[in-house]
């Protein structure tokens, strides 16, 4: 869902602007806002084992927290989680970026 709020946000506004993006936390009902501006979002995806989540949601027996804010932190899934986390991640070397531009 995130990639396509990050979609729109690069279609029709900048970088620097602040976007709700939804809570990447693994509970499937869980619908927190996290507000971050589209470059805050994309330094934090560029790592795909990495996720933004609203305080209090990481689950500590797979992810680790790397970052905490007033109003978000962010994971790194670890193990098994992790690895999986990389090979769905939708920003893979073999993809172009639609936030970086081409050489």
């Amino acid at each position: 869902m995130n990639e396509a709020i990050e979609q729109q946000a690069l279609r029709f506004g900048g970088i620097d602007d602040e976007y709700e993006f939804v809570c990447e936390c693994s509970s499937a009902e869980c619908v927190e806002r996290v507000t971050l501006t589209l470059r805050q979002y994309e330094q934090v995806r560029a790592e795909g084992a990495r996720f933004v989540l609203a305080p209090g949601h990481a689950d500590p027996e797979v992810e680790l927290v790397v970052h905490r804010a007033p109003d978000h932190q962010v994971v790194e899934k670890d193990g098994a989680a992790g690895i999986i986390a990389e090979q769905e991640d939708p920003r893979s070397a073999e993809t172009a970026s639609d936030f970086e531009p081409e050489a």
